[in-house]
């Protein structure tokens, strides 16, 4: 199907993130009561389509996990009042939040913070999904005026051009008072309203008598204990009735604990999540915020995931894993250290960042394994000849399987920008050339990276990128 084949609306979101992509900001709906709103991959694209000056500090959305986790790691709040927060975020509401100042935080959000405050919400709604989950984080307006309540509202308050995404037939019509609601949680963990917002959104002291009680609820139910929550552990040994257990030669057992909001209408507002890999399937679980580590005990019933068709040793790994994480173990943390035991079985764990650090950028080879389309589908192709670049320093190096390359960067915490960049003039053919296209692509301004361990990504603003991994040999 090509894309003139879509409904009008589908086609819109695909314009609109072709307009973010290039740097543009675009207007987006949200459910009824709330109002149009801007959003923009730069913030300075927000600004100037506002009237404001192009340095003005904006809000951020983090509605991809990545992004909420990323923030959450650098916010001055204590655990009860990160629960607290996603509360809010679940309802709608921005944040204002205190955030530490730290060398290592993401360059991206920057824009968002005002004398040591950070402003941002979660803009997903389903409608637009597309659009939104294109990108694990956008910029949204932080005016405190009010909005349009409608795509015709939209269409005089802005330039014409603008792209404006006309959702009203998926609103409940309703009346608009005005901008979102926007609450403020000090170091302290106490909230209060900073901005009244429009009229449904829970805004006022009921809101915040909510969020004072969750807190402590969570507080009481997550203890004074050191805790797992949002951290990632690898297994370093496992033993039954205190004899050593063999895991599957080549895997590990990982555990990831994480709280989230909840985005859909049904259940807990927040969940308290568990994500597990021990080397085939990706399976989880969630339960509401506060009950998955209550008392000393790991509480989960079932788990649901991947249903990838695991050889038989380690479909039998897993199902053993599976029916140990759900005999409700004992957890105890102790410094970088998890411990998980139930009866005579004993499953120890070190914290991800140090059982596995991340490597340097420079000074390694990083061999391309997949590319990437739209920022999440991956492309694997076999039959390429390898490819690989180089980073040290502001010097690249590298080959696209056929042709040597060569070029220049520079960088930030999550940007790489790269210029100058030349290849040789060999002619590739077959998928060796189709993968040298997407370096080429992908090697510009603006590269987001990520390192996870020996693994590195790179997104280009057009979506484009490539997954590698470190060859130490190169």
């Amino acid at each position: 199907m090509s894309e003139l084949d879509l409904p009008e609306f589908d086609r819109t979101q695909l314009h609109a993130i072709r307009v973010l992509r290039g740097g543009g900001a675009v207007v987006v709906t949200s459910p009824s009561p709330m109002t149009y709103g801007v959003v923009a991959r730069e913030p300075s694209a927000i600004n100037l389509l506002v009237g404001r000056p192009a340095d003005q500090p904006v809000a951020v959305s983090v509605h991809s996990q990545a992004a909420h986790d990323q923030l959450f790691r650098y916010l001055d709040l204590r655990t009860d009042a990160l629960a607290a927060v996603d509360l809010a975020l679940a309802e709608r509401i921005a944040v204002l939040a205190p955030i530490r100042s730290d060398p290592t935080m993401p360059e991206w959000l920057s824009p968002a913070i005002e004398d040591g405050w950070i402003l941002f919400f979660d803009g997903v709604w389903s409608p637009l999904a597309l659009l939104w989950l294109t990108f694990p984080f956008l910029y949204g307006s932080r005016a405190g005026e009010a909005p349009a309540a409608s795509a015709a509202e939209a269409r005089e308050q802005f330039p014409a051009g603008t792209v404006i995404i006309d959702a009203d037939d998926r609103r409940t019509p309703s009346d608009v008072d005005g901008a979102g609601t926007v609450i403020r949680v000090d170091p302290a963990g106490r909230f209060t309203l900073h901005r009244s917002g429009t009229r449904d959104q829970l805004a006022g002291d009921g809101l915040l008598d909510r969020l004072r009680d969750f807190r402590s609820v969570i507080g009481v139910l997550d203890g004074s204990a050191p805790s797992p929550m949002g951290r990632t552990y690898l297994s370093t040994a496992v033993t039954e009735d205190g004899v050593p257990r063999q895991l599957v030669p080549g895997t590990r057992i990982r555990v990831e604990f994480a709280r989230t909001p909840n985005k859909n209408a049904g259940g807990s507002r927040v969940y308290d999540v568990l994500r597990v890999h021990a080397g085939c399937n990706r399976m989880g679980a969630a339960v509401a915020a506060g009950e998955l580590l209550t008392g000393g005990t790991l509480s989960v019933t079932g788990f649901g995931g991947t249903q990838r068709g695991c050889k038989p040793p380690l479909r039998a790994q897993e199902e053993w894993l599976q029916t140990f994480l759900t005999s409700k173990p004992s957890w105890q943390v102790d410094g970088d250290e998890l411990t998980l035991t139930s009866g005579s079985t004993t499953i120890t764990l070190l914290d991800k960042k140090i059982a596995e650090p991340d490597f340097p950028l420079d000074g390694i080879g990083w061999e391309v394994g997949a590319t990437i389309t739209n920022a999440d589908l991956r492309h694997h192709r076999y039959h390429a000849d390898p490819a690989w670049i180089r980073i040290d320093g502001e010097h690249l190096s590298g080959s696209t399987g056929c042709n040597e390359l060569s070029g220049t960067v520079t960088r930030n915490n999550t940007e790489l920008t790269f210029t100058d960049v030349t290849i040789t003039d060999r002619t590739c053919t077959g998928e060796t050339a189709e993968v040298q296209a997407e370096i080429l692509a992908t090697l510009g301004a603006a590269v987001t990276y990520t390192i996870d361990h020996n693994k590195l990504t790179l997104i280009a603003p057009s979506g484009i990128g490539l997954d590698l991994k470190a060859d130490l040999d190169r």
